[in-house]
Formats: structure tokens, sequence, C-alpha cells
């Protein structure tokens, strides 16, 4: 199957307005609280977002020249496995890129490992979501630790949280299929709609 590039990004754009924002009161990993969470997982699992976000992610990653693609436990494990997929989609497996994952502790029994698959450098992350970037820079010292850098770091959604940005702080170089911004009017639109749901029940 091959996908229109054209029109890769705003479907997988309106897949995630429709199937991947939810809109309640939630506490974030960062420990920040929002009306609203960026449910990216929910549309990993879809036929059709599996293959759009592979797509786009593997256009995003080249920039980095990378060789291989991972990250941390769960988040990444799907997108880091589409990628993989995507970028051996012609069946030149030569030229594909490798894969890993990161786990947030090491096995306590087997291998004893913290990080399984192929890691090569130049080594890029994805994730799902930058909020802070704690786990993320948490990922990148487990790589350290192998003696290797990180070149780069690919999310799909960048929620543009400004000074609590961790990866800013540490000069790590990163970029999002998507900001906040991108989504902010829709997501004001809709929790507006909401309250005044709200507000009409309770009189």
């Amino acid at each position: 199957m091959s996908l229109d590039n054209s029109n890769t990004k705003p479907r997988l754009m309106d897949l995630i307005k429709k199937t991947g924002i939810v809109f309640r009161h939630v506490k974030l990993f960062s420990k920040l609280e929002s009306e609203y969470y960026y449910d990216i997982k929910n549309v990993e699992f879809q036929p059709e977002g599996i293959h759009l976000l592979g797509e786009l992610l593997v256009g995003e990653i080249a920039q980095y020249g990378a060789k291989s693609v991972g990250g941390l436990e769960m988040g990444a494990v799907s997108l880091a496995t589409a990628v993989v997929m995507k970028s051996t989609w012609s069946g030149n497996y030569n030229t594909g890129l490798s894969g890993f994952f990161i786990r947030k502790e090491p096995k306590q029994y087997g291998l004893e490992k913290r990080i399984e698959g192929n890691m090569k450098p130049p080594i890029v992350l994805v994730d799902d979501v930058l909020t802070s970037g704690k786990s993320v820079m948490s990922a990148i010292e487990a790589v350290n630790k192998e003696g290797y850098s990180v070149k780069g770091v690919v999310f799909v959604i960048d929620r543009q949280e400004g000074e609590s940005n961790l990866l800013k702080q540490n000069n790590i170089k990163y970029s999002s299929l998507f900001k906040h911004s991108d989504f902010k009017s829709f997501i004001e639109m809709e929790i507006k709609k909401k309250k005044k749901k709200i507000d009409s029940k309770q009189r």
C-alpha cells in the first residue's frame, strides 16, 4: 500500500481531532494539569493511524540521517516499529532503519537488558507527545550509558509548554509532526461546547 504524501498529514491531523484528543481534566506525566489530553496511542492502534504515523515519521526522521530509531516503553514501541516497517516498505532492507526500545528498568532475569533491539548510530528517538521531556531525557540517559549519543528526537505532537521543556534546557535537537498551535482553535472550540452542555444541564 502506498500513501499519497500530499494528503497524509491532513488525514492524520483529522484522525487526531476525531480520535486522539480527550476532553477531560487530567494530570500529565509532567505533573501539569490540563483540560484536554492528546491520546496518540488511540491513533497508533488504528489501521490507518499507524500507517499515516509511520509514513510521516520516516520523512521527519530523514533530516537527522538516522540508522536506527527507538524510544522509551510503552509509548514509543509501536511508533518505532511503524517507522522500521515503513522505511523498508519498498523491500530494500539494506537501507532501512533498525529499531530498538528502552525499558524503564532493566530486566531482572535473562540477559538483564534495559535496551532491546538493534541500536546503530546515528540514533533518533521517537515519542508521542512532548510536554516537559522528562521521559525522553530518561531514554537519552539510557542510550548515553551504552556509549552512544542521540542525534535528535521526533514527536508526533509538541504541546509547546515553554519553560518546562527539558530538551530545550539541555540543547537536545528535536522536531514534531504537529504543534499544539495546530490544534489550539479546535480544542478551544470543543472545550467551549463542553462547557455550554454542562451549563445547560445545571440550569
